[in-house]
């Protein structure tokens, strides 16, 4: 059984902050499920990417609505605690024992955006560089990648509480037992270098397929793979930046507020890192930065398609226009 909580715990657990905070992050979810679903409905009937590519992405957003619905959850519990039980001290605290399932189904689906976010980038070093044999096994990189990072996901949640044996009191489901702290410290930082690492790779590939398209300029087949890979790398680059800032930003300020625990007070400080908790903003990103991305590749390619047929143009004009629609 979960010890009382004391005045600041039971100020912590009724304050209008933390009422805020569970109406502003439940909202995010809402929109991250319904953005979730125009993405996947666009990737479903068909988008500028490769198949294997489109594997990963709905790896991704399995990976965004399993996170956004298990902290949705979660978020609901807590502010349905919150005003039932106000008046009762000796029951609205959590041990984490409790919280086992819902902490673990946390730590997963974060670790599924992160490991995906990198599985996305190693697929596209593939594409980059081995660009016949990649379109030769079509789904079969995506699928392979997705099984790696649903295992590594899996793994997550036991190792950082390995051997913890859940005897702490939380406020809720949202924090980890204390003797697994410096692992989900760990955890967190680690995730973050992950998603640096995939900028940094994707910013190199970016590179490479524009050195390589102006080799095969006049080689249609070469050319359009080169084109399709830079416009894939440039989107999961974009993702990836997004998640990073969110990723680096939560995980820091975490940090920082434990080494600080001892001087804030503990109703400030539990109010801090809910508010700190920045992974549904990288969890909605993924889903309205594909939809944006595919849309604006779109609409610029019927523009440019539009202006090659309702214009009369010299020899060396219709050249440039195919330029400008090879990018």
């Amino acid at each position: 059984m979960a010890d009382c909580a004391s005045d600041d715990e039971m100020e912590l657990q009724t304050s209008i902050i933390l009422r805020a905070n569970v109406i502003f992050m439940s909202t995010l979810a809402i929109l991250t499920f319904y953005l979730s679903y125009k993405a996947f409905m666009i990737l479903k009937v068909g988008s500028i990417f490769h198949s294997s590519t489109r594997i990963l992405l709905f790896t991704g957003l399995g990976f965004v609505n399993f996170h956004e619905l298990a902290f949705f959850y979660l978020q609901i519990i807590t502010i349905y605690r919150s005003f039932t039980l106000s008046e009762r001290p000796c029951e609205i605290m959590r041990t984490t024992k409790e919280c086992r399932a819902q902490n673990h189904s946390l730590i997963f689906g974060l670790a599924g955006i992160t490991f995906t976010q990198s599985a996305l980038s190693l697929e596209r070093l593939i594409a980059t560089i081995i660009p016949e044999k990649y379109s030769k096994l079509k789904k079969w990189p995506g699928i392979v990648l997705s099984i790696i990072a649903i295992l590594c996901s899996l793994s997550a949640p036991f190792i950082i509480v390995w051997n913890d044996p859940f005897e702490d009191t939380v406020p809720n489901c949202f924090f980890f037992p204390a003797q697994s702290r410096f692992r989900a410290n760990v955890f967190l930082m680690t995730l973050t270098g992950f998603v640096f690492f995939s900028i940094f790779l994707n910013l190199i590939i970016i590179s490479v397929n524009k050195s390589s398209e102006l080799s095969t300029r006049f080689l249609v087949e070469q050319r359009y793979q080169k084109r399709e890979a830079l416009i894939s790398t440039r989107i999961v680059c974009y993702i990836a930046i997004a998640q990073f800032f969110a990723l680096a930003f939560y995980s820091c300020s975490v940090l920082a507020l434990r080494l600080m625990k001892d001087q804030i007070p503990r109703a400030y400080y539990h109010n801090i890192v809910w508010w700190a908790y920045t992974v549904p903003f990288a969890a909605v990103a993924l889903p309205a930065l594909l939809i944006y991305r595919i849309n604006q590749s779109g609409r610029w390619r019927k523009k440019v398609i539009n202006k090659i047929t309702n214009m009369t143009e010299t020899q060396e004009e219709h050249m440039e226009s195919l330029k400008q629609l090879w990018g």
